[in-house]
């Protein structure tokens, strides 16, 4: 069910030329930089991935994968700013918000709620397009989260929000690749 609200909000930022930014884990194929994860997570990592019910928990799913303009994120912890370079992102687009949907919600959310607060950007959660492997812990930490360190709103709110903006208030990237100088033309 998050999913589609996720996709919802994919689709509206990308209709109003707004940054869509992916986390994702990153991990060597022998896991060696697993760090942490190596002696805490018991369910298993296969390519770097925390694989349950036989899905890589890194994989970004085909119905909202990202775009060639979408800015993908590496990451190997919780949080999607700890060792990356998200903030620089940020910064040259200019962004003093962040609008966090994912999972889960006790953990990378969390984390990189709790890491945006810490930088000092206005941070809203939209609250169907995240979710947790219990509604338990996933009902605790919208409510913590919205205590503490950001707006937890509906999907809706964060929509017609988007409405409300210009059109192509930042400057993204083409979604193309331009082939650069070439070893020859540097000779020149």
């Amino acid at each position: 069910m998050a999913l589609e609200y996720i996709e919802s909000l994919i689709d509206a930022a990308r209709a109003r030329g707004l940054p869509v930014i992916y986390t994702t884990g990153d991990r060597r194929p022998d896991n060696w930089d697993a760090g942490s994860w190596r002696w805490k997570s018991t369910r298993g990592d296969e390519a770097g991935g925390s694989v349950h019910d036989g899905i890589d928990g890194n994989e970004i799913v085909a119905m909202i994968a990202p775009g060639p303009r979408d800015i993908v994120i590496k990451k190997q912890k919780p949080s999607g700013f700890f060792g990356t370079n998200l903030a620089s992102y940020l910064t040259l687009l200019r962004c003093d918000s962040v609008i966090i949907v994912g999972t889960t919600t006790s953990g990378c959310v969390r984390a990189t709620v709790v890491d945006a607060f810490s930088l000092n950007y206005r941070v809203i959660l939209a609250e169907e397009g995240c979710f947790d492997r219990s509604e338990a812990s996933h009902a605790v930490s919208l409510c913590d989260l919205h205590a503490k360190y950001a707006d937890v709103v509906p999907t809706a709110e964060v929509l017609s929000y988007f409405n409300q903006l210009p059109a192509d208030l930042f400057d993204l990237t083409s979604g193309t690749r331009s082939p650069g100088p070439s070893i020859k033309d540097a000779a020149e």
